[in-house]
């Protein structure tokens, strides 16, 4: 069984690193999923485009594991203009016919066609590892027997998930300004 940390760059998701090391808990390899504007223009900022080299840079060092980038074959551009109801399942949807335009906050098309898709092309035979920290019980219902938060294992929350980043020079940029990072979406 290999065991994999689904990387963000988010504090939750790179403070999964230190809860790993404390509980001991086995880390076969990184994998982050690239999210790109166009095919041209990544989603995110410069700021967090360059802090993502730099975080690799130290968890090679730190963890001796390449992070390794998984690129969607769509970008928010092409999803934002693709059809309602093309699928299947969708094509009773009241939104039959109109193009999915802006991600909702619920209803988040983007998680699903930019990132989730993504694992798909990783072995069933996985263990995967999720930034949820123990202060977010409403995600608790994402874990199971083969996604599992070495966060909540470990008891630690987001303040403290914050400070492990800060004080392994691994706070994202984007929290200088806002509690969660986001992305820069085109139309």
């Amino acid at each position: 069984m290999e065991h994999i940390l689904s990387l963000s760059y988010g504090k939750d998701s790179l403070a999964c690193l230190g809860a790993i090391e404390e509980l001991g808990w086995q880390l076969d390899r990184i994998v982050h999923a690239e999210v790109w504007a166009t095919d041209t223009i990544p989603a995110e900022l410069p700021p967090m485009v360059e802090f993502k080299k730099t975080a690799d840079q130290v968890i090679k060092e730190r963890w001796g594991i390449e992070v390794e980038h998984i690129r969607s074959k769509y970008t928010y551009n092409d999803c934002f203009y693709m059809v309602c109801g093309e699928q299947k399942r969708e094509a009773k949807s009241r939104f039959a016919g109109q193009i999915y335009g802006w991600p909702f906050r619920q209803g988040t098309w983007c998680n699903s066609r930019l990132k989730q898709h993504v694992f798909g092309k990783i072995s069933k035979n996985t263990v995967q590892y999720i930034g949820i920290a123990s202060d977010e019980p409403e995600r608790f219902h994402n874990l199971s027997e083969t996604k599992k938060s070495p966060l909540v294992a470990a008891g630690w929350n987001e303040n403290m998930c914050r400070r492990w980043c800060e004080e392994n020079g691994l706070l994202s940029p984007i929290y200088q300004n806002t509690t969660r990072g986001g992305m820069l979406v085109l139309s």
